[in-house]
């Protein structure tokens, strides 16, 4: 149950298709958003828009769109404003990883995590900020990771740069945007059980050795606790927030 009042704002949700963003997009309908949801999976995005707007009756708008792609990006925001008439609140989800030892990254795999992870954030908060400023309000969410704070065992050296770039671009936009009353701010999920972290998690040797070791809390998470976290850094609770990094956890970057 998700507790923040966010009526008939109008929320962008990047890889909105599964995961974490299926997560975000229920959690602001459920706060009376309406929310466009954008990913390349238009028959699962057709899903969410269908389930999240007959149980919260909002509207829900799906866009197929590569973030890699920057007409796609272009085009989300004006197919949301022509169709929304605006845009409050963008979260920049979308995300990738490919797992391979530094010598067996080839100069492809770098700029495609690099382009799904963290050009498209840069592209979409480009393009919502030409909305944005003009109104002088906007709240923009990226999605980084713990692994922007550091170092594991997994390889995968472009994911942990991209995510550490998510952090430093939230800081630097939310001092350019700043004076324009747009705030923003990322999430720096740990391991929730999605498709892409659910085979770690169940590998009980990676499970016990690498995950629940850094886990504070006596439990893993559930995909649904990381929806308060948006929904209140999209809130006019988080008002006088900006640049900050959220981290949800269960207490990784504790230790």
């Amino acid at each position: 149950m998700v507790n923040y009042d966010l009526t008939d704002r109008v929320v962008i949700i990047t890889g909105a298709s599964a995961g974490l963003g299926e997560q975000f997009a229920h959690g602001f309908a459920e706060s009376g958003a309406h929310v466009v949801l954008a990913a390349r999976r238009m028959d699962r995005l057709e899903k969410i828009a269908k389930d999240v707007s007959e149980k919260y009756k909002v509207r829900a708008i799906p866009v197929e769109c590569d973030v890699a792609k920057e007409d796609d990006v272009v085009g989300l925001v004006q197919t949301t404003i022509d169709k929304l008439g605006s845009v409050d609140v963008l979260v920049n989800n979308a995300g990738m990883y490919i797992v391979k030892p530094l010598i067996e990254q080839t100069l492809e795999d770098w700029n495609t995590v690099m382009d799904v992870n963290l050009t498209s954030a840069f592209l979409a908060t480009r393009e919502v900020a030409k909305v944005m400023i003009p109104k002088k309000f906007g709240s923009i969410i990226n999605i980084s990771s713990t692994f922007g704070f550091g170092g594991t065992k997994f390889t995968e050296i472009s994911y942990y740069t991209s995510k550490g770039g998510m952090v430093a671009m939230t800081k630097a936009l939310a001092v350019e945007l700043g004076e324009h009353n747009i705030r923003v701010n990322a999430i720096a999920p740990g391991f929730f059980p999605t498709a892409m972290s659910i085979e770690a998690m169940r590998d009980k040797k990676i499970a016990d050795t690498m995950i629940k070791p850094r886990t504070a809390l006596p439990m893993f998470a559930e995909n649904e606790w990381i929806r308060g976290a948006a929904c209140f850094l999209a809130s006019d609770d988080a008002i006088y927030i900006t640049g900050h990094t959220l981290a949800v956890d269960g207490g990784w970057l504790a230790f």
